[in-house]
Order: structure tokens, then sequence, then C-alpha cells
């Protein structure tokens, strides 16, 4: 349970920092370039790395928790029936 806490903390620390503008573009620039050459993807413009970098971080959150949700369902299901 802690670390569901801690890694929402965390996301929303990172997403707090690039709103902010305390986390410098050039930084963001950067590590959405590994994701998106992993992936084979097209890089961003500068311009809109920052939204990019929220959205891809939402839709994180969103698959940690629907695979965490899945999971406590799949096991409750399995131990009523």
């Amino acid at each position: 349970m802690a670390a569901i806490v801690v890694f929402h903390a965390l996301m929303l620390l990172l997403g707090l920092g690039i709103v902010s503008r305390i986390v410098p573009t050039q930084l963001i620039s950067n590590m959405l370039g590994y994701l998106h050459k992993t992936i084979g993807i097209t890089m961003p413009s500068v311009k809109q790395v920052r939204m990019v970098a929220l959205i891809w971080i939402g839709s994180v959150i969103i698959i940690v928790d629907g695979c965490l949700f899945l999971l406590v369902l799949i096991t409750k299901l399995a131990n009523t029936g």
C-alpha cells in the first residue's frame, strides 16, 4: 500500500515540476527522446515536450491503477468462487 502512495506522490511531484518549469525542458526532451526512440515513434517538437510529458505521466498513472484494480478484482473473484 505504501508503494502505491509513494508512486502517486512521485508522479504528482514530477508533473508539478514540469508544469512549474522547475524541471528544464532539455532534460524532459532527453527523457522523452529515449522513450520515443525505444517505442519507435516520432519525437514531439520543443514546444510540445512539456505537454507530451504530462500526457505520458497521466497514461502511466492510469495504466498502473488499472492493473492494480484488475489484480484486486481477479483475486477477490478467485477467493469467492
